[in-house]
């Protein structure tokens, strides 16, 4: 990925992750996201290309435990075009994601994804990852309620 690549990620990423089909208590899709990963960790941070546009991302992360000698690299965002879906982009992009994670000396690689993200889950299981963990996160759309809808009317 390179610098000028960050404004395609991000209107790509923002097709992908709305708030109200992935809602995250972690983590959220913004602009930061993209920005800090890229400065952070910008040797974790890939695109593909089609025809001078991005149709895929992977951004990640090594994570580095203190008093361990394990690395882990993390997948933190994936996505590709919903017009090239079945194509290989995604794949490509975690092999990319995988090659860095042991360049680094990882020893491991985790990736997440909503419960009910079920294209997700059976795609990782083909890449061989396995071990899933379901973590409960609940939330709320305050939009619909009648003191929000006031609230915004009185500021």
């Amino acid at each position: 990925m390179r610098l000028e690549d960050i404004h395609r990620v991000f209107s790509l990423g923002e097709r992908l992750f709305t708030a109200d089909k992935w809602p995250s208590l972690y983590r959220t899709w913004d602009e930061y996201e993209v920005v800090g990963l890229f400065a952070s960790d910008g040797d974790f941070c890939f695109v593909a290309d089609l025809d001078d546009r991005v149709v895929g991302f992977a951004l990640g992360t090594l994570i580095e435990k203190r008093r361990s000698a394990w690395k882990y690299g993390y997948l933190l965002w994936l996505g590709t075009d919903p017009d090239l879906r079945r194509m290989g982009i995604a794949k490509q992009l975690v092999d990319r994601f995988t090659e860095q994670c042991i360049d680094e000396g990882a020893r491991m690689m985790m990736v997440d994804t909503a419960a009910e993200n079920d294209d997700a889950i059976r795609f990782f299981k083909r890449q061989g990852y396995g071990k899933a963990v379901q973590h409960v996160y609940m939330s709320r759309n305050l939009t619909t309620l009648p003191q929000y809808k006031r609230r915004r009317r009185e500021s």
